[in-house]
């Protein structure tokens, strides 16, 4: 029996019965609009076509029209969309034209998932969770409650009082949590998770391919420039690299694929790893080596050990690095210093420097405003007034600056009780993904788990070196996972729920 989903242009069918012999999975089979949706996306943002307001407008209309009735019997097809959407989130916000002041493609689709939400949740009855799945949403729910006396404080104490301002910075600031939610309450079944699963490293691929384009361009410049991406910053793309590139080696890993699809996802990785490398993000790099470690312990230690004996190779032999990446490395100590100052042996990097100022002037915030913070999005705003003034910071580039630390930039903005609590989040996280890791014997959902593992190991590295966690770009597919390997448990002691009847 095949499990369709009506009004999404096509069959969406997999089989119910076990894999073949030697498999670990099928492949789902996703009607066509989705790969050209993540196509057209892609090469939207990646070669800045720039569609015109004209077109863009009754274009958007019609699809998001057509999206809405299709996810009226069922919200798959409009999760499926989201899903396919997350990474240019950023890239292509569709802001209406301005039309509608807080509309955009991100409001637009989860309003529609929402309208499939109702028509999923008549006459069937609701699913009780798991001990660890309500208790990580109440959790995320507090932390989203602190998100909003954070927004409420800014507007009430830096701005004139704006209800519909603090509720567009609100659901700015909340949408990856919304997709959690959203995910938390309607996936179901394994074949609807292993479905958007797949549509995940799908998008991975097109960016990973939009990547090697950039790759190309960068590399023929004559001058030194970072990739920035869809992300539109190279720091954070670099995060997006490194906390997700595992989706992609998931599916090289697993047995199953053709060697014709197996290339195809090898190519987004290698795609994103040189991607990763242009954006010369030391930090990010960092993180993607501890996640690739944690992968290979996992699923292969003979690679594991080969891997770090690797790693000691190229730590002493760094001429072997990418040059951008090799030059930022060596360059974090330095002799010269382009503020002016007279190097000295052993000096760090202007820019090793000025973290350093921010980090110190954040903590310095943090004990000022101990229990709620400066306020949402007022760390730039005032981060000049906490850092330490003297001959060397006041020729650093510090007025209006981002904290470059998620922990520091949460504490700071929202207090300490805030970083406390999303301390524990990552703590959940780790649980969720390994207690899916050991509770389930399907080698797919342990190697999904393993990739979950693998992205928040690299999000506690990444969040050291900026803020990652609060952004649908950076975050929205680790939260989706979340959602998604929350109910791996289950389904290994239960089994499928009764499928929905089509109507």
């Amino acid at each position: 029996m095949n499990n369709v989903y009506p009004g999404t242009g096509g069959s969406l069918a997999v089989s119910e019965s076990s894999p073949p012999q030697g498999m670990d999975f099928v492949l789902p089979t996703v009607p066509w609009g989705y790969y050209a949706a993540a196509i057209v996306l892609g090469f939207d943002a990646f070669f800045s076509v720039g569609i015109p307001r004209l077109v863009l407008l009754p274009l958007s209309a019609v699809l998001f029209l057509s999206l809405a009735l299709k996810s009226a019997g069922t919200p798959m097809p409009a999760m499926m969309a989201l899903i396919v959407y997350i990474p240019y989130a950023k890239a292509i916000a569709g802001n209406m034209g301005g039309f509608i002041p807080g509309l955009n493609y991100t409001t637009a689709l989860m309003l529609i998932v929402i309208i499939g939400m109702y028509s999923r949740i008549q006459g069937t009855h609701m699913e009780l969770p798991l001990p660890l799945e309500a208790t990580f949403r109440r959790l995320v729910l507090l932390f989203c409650v602190f998100g909003a006396i954070s927004v409420i404080h800014t507007d009430l104490v830096f701005a004139q009082w704006s209800v519909f301002k603090s509720i567009v910075d609100y659901k700015r600031w909340i949408d990856p949590f919304l997709v959690f939610f959203l995910f938390s309450y309607l996936v179901r079944t394994q074949r609807e998770a292993k479905t958007l699963i797949y549509l995940m490293a799908i998008s991975m691929v097109v960016v990973g391919v939009g990547s090697l384009y950039q790759h190309h361009v960068i590399s023929g410049r004559s001058h030194r420039i970072r990739l920035k991406g869809i992300a539109g910053q190279a720091n954070q793309m670099g995060a997006f690299y490194a906390n997700y590139m595992f989706l992609i080696l998931g599916f090289v890993w697993m047995k199953g694929l053709t060697s014709l699809k197996k290339s195809v996802f090898a190519l987004g990785f290698w795609g994103c790893l040189l991607g990763l490398f242009a954006t010369e993000s030391r930090g990010d790099f960092l993180a993607l080596v501890m996640g690739m470690l944690l992968f290979l312990f996992l699923r292969k230690k003979v690679l594991f050990f080969a891997a770090i004996a690797g790693i000691i190779f190229v730590s002493v032999n760094i001429q072997f690095l990418p040059s951008g990446l090799r030059n930022r490395i060596q360059h974090t100590v330095t002799h010269r210093d382009p503020y002016g100052f007279s190097g000295s042996s052993g000096q760090l990097d202007a820019s090793a420097r000025t973290r350093l100022a921010l980090w110190q002037g954040a903590a310095n915030m943090i004990m000022s405003h101990p229990l709620m913070g400066v306020g949402y999005k007022m760390f730039p705003e005032y981060i000049y007034q906490y850092v330490p003034h003297n001959e060397e910071t006041d020729r650093l580039p510090l007025r209006h600056r981002d904290g470059h630390n998620a922990y520091l930039m949460i504490g700071a903005e929202m207090g300490v009780p805030a970083l406390l609590l999303f301390l524990v989040l990552l703590l959940y996280m780790f649980r969720i993904m390994w207690r899916a890791y050991r509770a389930s014997p399907d080698p797919y959902w342990k190697t999904v788990s393993v990739c979950g593992l693998c992205a928040v190991t690299s999000l506690v590295l990444t969040n050291l070196f900026g803020s990652r966690v609060i952004s649908l770009v950076l975050a929205g597919y680790l939260w989706a996972l979340l959602a998604i390997l929350l109910k791996v448990p289950k389904w290994a002691e239960e089994g499928d729920p009764d499928e929905e009847p089509a109507p």
